[in-house]
């Protein structure tokens, strides 16, 4: 069997009162060809030897719904070719577009792919969120996802900490904790997790999210108030954008 994704592409949505178009929609996985789910070839994987994994990724998905931009990361011991598999197809793949107050928009969405081998037979299940217990239950998540528009990447560029960074080489790591409303307000976020210290990237991060909007998390199929958590990295040497 192929797998499923656990993610709807709802009926479920919030739809404003001036027609049929929902008021906002999470980027989705989808079911058609182009589908994450449908582009790795997990009979391919297993043939070649790879057993049980999990990969995390993310991805800019504009609203073209095609991918931009993306990083796999934190996959587990053994899982080598599935990392490889996850990134090629998130290039060729096509994500359902994320739509914010009526209009499609440009998103960051966070994911992980699970791959399970059961008697020689893959079993692959990918959820848009990266929260542990959420993962660890199988439960029907999606995480916010930040209208790239409302993010304040210039601080990346020309902020004098970030500039430090840049100019030793570094890439950076940072997790961030959020607190997001069922109508896509940001109510806290805080930076949990920083890597390298000392070159303040934590600080940059805070600037560029202080006034972020977001796609609110989904549950479900139903938008609700959550928590969740959300990486970002700072690449100094590595063009991860394709123009």
């Amino acid at each position: 069997m192929r797998g499923f994704v656990v993610c709807l592409i709802a009926s479920l949505l919030i739809v404003d009162a001036r027609g049929d178009e929902p008021r906002f929609r999470p980027a989705l996985i989808g079911n058609g060809p182009k589908a994450l789910i449908n582009v790795l070839d997990t009979k391919s994987l297993v043939e070649k030897g790879q057993g049980d994994g999990l990969v995390m990724f993310t991805c800019y998905v504009p609203p073209s719904g095609n991918v931009r931009g993306c990083f796999t990361y934190r996959d587990t011991p053994g899982a080598k070719l599935l990392k490889k598999a996850v990134e090629n197809a998130l290039w060729s793949c096509r994500f359902i577009p994320a739509i914010y107050n009526g209009k499609r928009t440009d998103v960051l969405i966070i994911g992980t792919v699970m791959l399970a081998v059961r008697d020689g037979a893959p079993h692959l299940r990918i959820y848009l969120n990266q929260n542990h217990n959420d993962l660890v239950n199988g439960n029907d998540f999606i995480a916010p996802q930040p209208v790239m528009d409302s993010v304040d990447w210039t601080g990346w560029r020309y902020n004098l900490a970030a500039y430090k960074a840049a100019i030793n080489g570094k890439n950076g790591w940072i997790e961030l904790a959020l607190q997001v409303d069922r109508t896509g307000s940001q109510k806290d976020f805080r930076v949990t997790f920083e890597d390298p210290p000392g070159f303040g990237l934590a600080t940059v991060a805070k600037q560029a999210f202080a006034k972020a909007r977001w796609i609110p998390g989904f549950r479900n199929g139903h938008p609700v108030d959550c928590t969740a958590d959300f990486p970002l990295w700072y690449l100094t040497w590595t063009w991860w954008y394709k123009r």
